[in-house]
């Protein structure tokens, strides 16, 4: 009824079944592979510079070189009028992490470290790292925070798995005896800019095979302007490290060429470990530059600590290989707080995300290239500076009674105060403002 297979066909026979089988496992966990790299969400790094403004680098007509940034921009989307929402720190990262107005959060002004009574992003706040912790994503952040010097307002209660850095605004670049790892208090050994790097290199490394939100806090190039060879060891007494001089712009210049070489090994390590197609790096910086520059290089008016362009204009570079067309530069007005909307549109959360976000999405003009919408934007420094808007092209500072206005298409100086050529465009800005202070309040 069978028919017998004689030894030698036998052999042949069970040789081609386990062949097959082999085949099929193989076909089947390939398979697997591939629509599991289909289905991985988009890795997102955030590499944010302290105290940099646009024409301190050649990308911007500046004068320090930074070739791994002007690669980087040259691979991806170079943005000209990206502002934060503030001239300082601290409400920027707030504004940044929240995707909101700082003002609603009630920090307008810099978080002074320990001397600060009581002030910091409340726990309860929704915050970026927080929707992709939820998400499944591995969250860290290292360097920076300046949210609040607090235990209870430390990264680790807003979403970040990871943390390893300094609280207060700004820190030695080699002594490290307040910086905290988690919640511990602990020295952390190095040179400042290296760590937050190393720490990122390896935090990636230990995350390729799954999603993750990391955000890269530089101290750079922030004060004390210390290179790594001013180990406390080697200091001249009397010497001030903060001063804006000679040989201070030489160190500062230095930093920041440290800060470029930062940024190319965390390219490098996300094109070794091939996660650069699938991982979205937005650089920026947290406000605009402190005078550093040579003076025939300051483009705009004002810097750290001023409503005017100088203030709050920065650097900004968009890069994903395969994503974002290589090249491509946008003029159009974007800010800080709208970081969260894009971020989580590009991973495909947003769904995620609180209802009452005050930043947009421009991931279409990212990929796409297609138009963004124009809309009123508010810098509010109270009661110190005023409050200072955009609308379009039109620029309005105000503080108390006194008005300016300007036209940033003809002026981009902000050399020439219009406010009284232009009475009509006054008043309606002045209601927005209004409007705007009564609205966006601590708690709104």
């Amino acid at each position: 009824m069978f028919k017998k297979l004689d030894p030698t066909n036998r052999f042949k026979h069970c040789a081609l079944i386990r062949f097959k089988v082999c085949l099929f496992v193989f076909l089947s966990f390939t398979l697997l592979d591939n629509l599991a790299i289909a289905e991985h969400k988009p890795n997102i790094v955030v590499i944010l510079a302290d105290d940099l403004g646009c024409r301190d680098m050649t990308l911007y007509e500046g004068w320090v070189k930074t070739p791994r940034l002007e690669k980087m921009a040259k691979e991806g989307m170079l943005f000209t009028d990206f502002h934060t929402n503030s001239s300082v720190c601290s409400p920027t990262r707030v504004a940044f992490l929240t995707g909101r107005y700082q003002q609603r959060s009630g920090i307008v002004d810099v978080i002074v470290g320990s001397r600060e009574p009581d002030s910091g992003i409340l726990p309860s706040t929704p915050t970026i790292p927080r929707v992709f912790k939820d998400n499944g994503y591995a969250t860290a952040i290292y360097g920076k925070w300046h949210c609040g010097y607090q235990d209870k307002y430390n990264p680790l209660h807003h979403g970040f798995d990871e943390y390893v850095g300094f609280l207060n605004g700004g820190s030695d670049f080699h002594r490290h005896g307040g910086w905290r790892v988690g919640l511990k208090r602990t020295n952390v050994p190095g040179y400042t800019t290296h760590i937050i790097t190393d720490r990122s290199v390896d935090f990636i490394k230990r995350n390729k095979d799954k999603p993750f939100f990391l955000y890269v806090s530089h101290a750079a190039v922030h004060n004390p302007y210390q290179t790594i060879e001013d180990t406390p060891d080697k200091r001249i007494k009397g010497e001030n490290p903060n001063r804006i001089n000679e040989k201070n712009r030489a160190k500062y210049k230095w930093m920041l060429e440290d800060l470029d070489k930062g940024v190319g090994k965390i390219i490098d390590t996300l094109n070794d470990l091939k996660l650069a197609e699938n991982t979205f790096v937005m650089f920026f910086s947290d406000n605009g530059a402190v005078g550093m520059s040579p003076r025939e290089f300051r483009k705009f008016r004002g810097g750290k600590f001023s409503h005017y362009e100088g203030g709050h204009r920065v650097p900004a570079i968009a890069w994903w290989p395969g994503k974002i067309k290589a090249g491509t530069k946008s003029d159009k007005l974007i800010l800080g707080f709208d970081l969260f909307p894009t971020f989580t549109d590009i991973a495909g959360i947003n769904k995620s995300n609180p209802q009452n976000l005050d930043g947009l999405s421009f991931k279409d003009h990212l990929f796409e290239q297609k138009d963004f919408p124009n809309r009123d934007i508010f810098f509010g420094y109270e009661p110190k500076l005023g409050t200072a808007m955009r609308r379009e092209n039109w620029k309005m500072i105000i503080k108390n009674n006194n008005v300016q206005l300007y036209d940033l298409s003809k002026d981009i100086k902000e050399a020439k105060d219009i406010a009284a050529e232009h009475p009509e465009i006054v008043k309606s800005m002045k209601k927005a403002i209004e409007t705007f202070k009564k609205k966006v309040i601590p708690g709104s």
